[in-house]
């Protein structure tokens, strides 16, 4: 029969940035993923998570992160450039 592992609570981070975000995880004893099965998001904010914050988990528990590109993205995309109107201002 196997031990029970050490209960601990899951920090909400939801609204964290996903390196801060992992590392607040893996702190508390769990397992920061990506949806899916993936890696650990490395960029991006956490939009959501499961098991949810203050949840209760099983120390090594894995905790799904999804991650949104967030403000550092939208500086890399190319804003369009202006029209003119048709129409005098």
């Amino acid at each position: 029969m196997r031990e029970p592992r050490p209960v601990t609570e899951v920090p909400d981070v939801v609204g964290f940035e996903a390196g801060d975000a992992c590392e607040i995880v893996r702190r508390a004893g769990l397992v920061p993923i990506g949806p899916d099965g993936e890696d650990e998001p490395t960029t991006g904010i956490v939009t959501a998570q499961r098991p949810v914050g203050t949840a209760g988990a099983e120390e090594g528990t894995p905790v799904v992160l999804w991650t949104h590109p967030g403000k550092d993205a939208a500086a890399e995309l190319d804003a369009p450039s202006p029209v003119k109107s048709a129409v005098p201002v």
